[in-house]
């Protein structure tokens, strides 16, 4: 046939390709590019903060910081599993530039030192506990702290934000417990700092514990951890962080340092929240720009409107002084769609506006509606569904205490910008996105999602060091590469960077990295490397 020549044709043109096998090393890396990450990992200072702090090393074979250095370049090279590192050694090949690769068994050794095997039977099913650390786990949580005064000390800042949101962490390891959605797993609570993209302190516990489970004492520790650069902290949670203790703490500035905190959290939208927002009326709810939420377009026009309620609820009364605690409540217009699962495990929908499902009708028909509809189809329940001037809408509620007036500056919309309960509103929404990217990056882009031991201690380490490599991975790319790689994410920069080819010769007693500007990547690496050269390394 025509295309059986055609092929012929094809075939008889094309060249054959000799293969040549060679004894012997090439000095040939298929992952050069992860060197400017080894030379900022040096400059941050953090091989010392290592080795001062954590103390895990026997007293011989590899320092604390080899395998810790060992561990971020196996995640951002995306290996995800401790076997990995013989073939992260094989094609890395740095041996010879002094970067030293523990094997397999040597790093499993070294990670179950993190364990408290004190501790451990206090775990279990029925009770919230999370181990007390070690003096080796506590360590790694001062070198988080030392990666992000590097990144305080190269761009000072007054003012952050704290966003805490916790994961679950799925596996089958017989050592993990099961969490309210029946998966054995363990979990992270997160405080994540978005002016600098960095995760400040990241709690590890297990799956059966609440997410919100002394939150405000991770908080104090994250507060304590923060460099003296850093003056002022904005905080802001899912409805894990509505508690008492939590709020009052804050909004009556009880902490030495830092005084008031102003926050912005979900809370729970039960029948006397409920209750509360029925109360508003029609002519008191306010247009909220969708398609600036988030800083994206998210549909024509306005979907969403918000009002704020007047709700009491017991254990946060009103104050003789001091600030108010305000409510506010956002409606979205229903469309009868229910969520998708990856919607239901981030819990939030972010479809575009549609038509009302129903026509206004009786008030009763619409309730009792609903009713049926929670009591039969899951996930309906927890779209918070009301009947509001004949229409049916999802609720969500936010609490605040921050006053309208309040400068803006701190919230991102600049300084002097008067807040009001569109603007908090926006400010707090903002963080649901970034959280549940970060634990996928966590998860699925690094070897986070992976659970090495039966140890709990071994879980936790090789969890924070997951966390490193993302702080690394993010001041990398925020101030040694374009603007334009701001967003790039480990796979990204994996593909664009991390895996280019270089050569290891020697040169007398030279060794040298050799790069080829006209590969791909190697200009990037170029201007990455001149970037190096004028970045100020950590001060003793």
């Amino acid at each position: 046939t025509l295309h059986q020549r055609g092929a012929f044709i094809m075939t008889e043109k094309a060249k054959k390709i000799h293969i040549e096998l060679k004894s012997g090393e090439s000095g040939i890396t298929s992952f050069a590019g992860l060197w400017p990450a080894v030379e900022l990992f040096r400059k941050s200072g953090l091989p010392e903060v290592i080795d001062s702090a954590v103390g895990a090393r026997s007293s011989r074979g590899y320092r604390d910081s080899e395998h810790i250095l060992s561990l971020i370049l196996l995640h951002l090279s995306g290996g995800s599993a401790a076997d990995h590192l013989s073939f992260l050694k094989e094609k890395l090949s740095f041996e010879k530039l002094g970067i030293s690769v523990p094997s397999p068994s040597a790093l499993r050794t070294w990670l179950n030192e993190f364990h408290n095997g004190e501790e451990d039977g206090k775990r279990g099913m029925g009770k919230a506990f999370i181990p007390e650390e070690n003096g080796h786990l506590r360590g790694l949580g001062t070198v988080l702290s030392g990666l992000f005064a590097f990144a305080a000390a190269h761009s000072p800042r007054e003012h952050i934000t704290l966003d805490q949101d916790a994961t679950f962490i799925e596996t089958e390891e017989r050592g993990a417990n099961w969490n309210y959605k029946g998966q054995k797993s363990y979990q992270a609570l997160n405080t994540y700092c978005p002016e600098y993209d960095l995760v400040a302190g990241s709690r590890y516990g297990d799956g059966n514990v609440p997410p919100g489970w002394k939150q405000q004492e991770e908080l104090e520790r994250i507060l304590e951890s923060l460099p003296e650069e850093v003056k002022g902290v904005s905080v802001r949670s899912d409805s894990a962080g509505y508690q008492t203790d939590l709020l009052t703490w804050c909004t009556e500035g009880k902490h030495g340092r830092f005084g008031y905190i102003p926050v912005g959290i979900s809370c729970p939208v039960g029948e006397e929240f409920k209750k509360a927002v029925r109360a508003v009326p029609e002519e008191d709810w306010k247009p909220l720009d969708r398609k600036e939420r988030d800083g994206k377009q998210e549909g024509n026009g306005t979907v969403l409107e918000w009002a704020e309620i007047v709700y009491v609820p017991a254990g946060l009364g009103r104050k003789k002084h001091g600030r108010d605690y305000r409510f506010l409540a956002v409606r979205e217009r229903w469309d009868g769609r229910l969520p998708s699962e990856k919607e239901r495990q981030e819990d939030r929908t972010t479809e575009p506006e549609a038509e009302a499902v129903s026509s206004p009708g009786d008030q009763l028909y619409f309730t009792e509606a609903i009713r049926l509809l929670e009591e039969e189809v899951p996930g309906v329940k927890r779209l918070h569904l009301l009947e509001l001037g004949g229409r049916i809408y999802k609720t969500f509620g936010i609490v605040t205490n921050i006053e309208d007036g309040a400068d803006g500056g701190i919230f991102g919309y600049g300084k002097g910008a008067p807040m009001d309960g569109e603007k908090i509103i926006r400010w707090q929404r903002k963080r649901s996105g970034k959280a549940e990217e970060i634990h996928h990056i966590l998860k699925d882009e690094l070897g986070g999602g992976h659970v090495p031991s039966k140890r709990f201690g071994a879980n936790a380490a090789w969890w924070t060091i997951a966390v490193l490599a993302l702080n690394l991975h993010n001041l990398l790319k925020h101030i040694l590469l374009p603007e334009d790689y701001g967003k790039s994410r480990p796979k990204s920069l994996r593909f664009l960077l991390y895996t280019m080819v270089g050569k290891i010769v020697t040169h007398g007693r030279r060794i040298v990295l050799k790069i080829w500007t006209g590969d791909r990547g190697g200009s990037l690496f170029a201007s990455v490397m001149e970037r190096l050269e004028l970045l100020q390394s950590m001060p003793d």
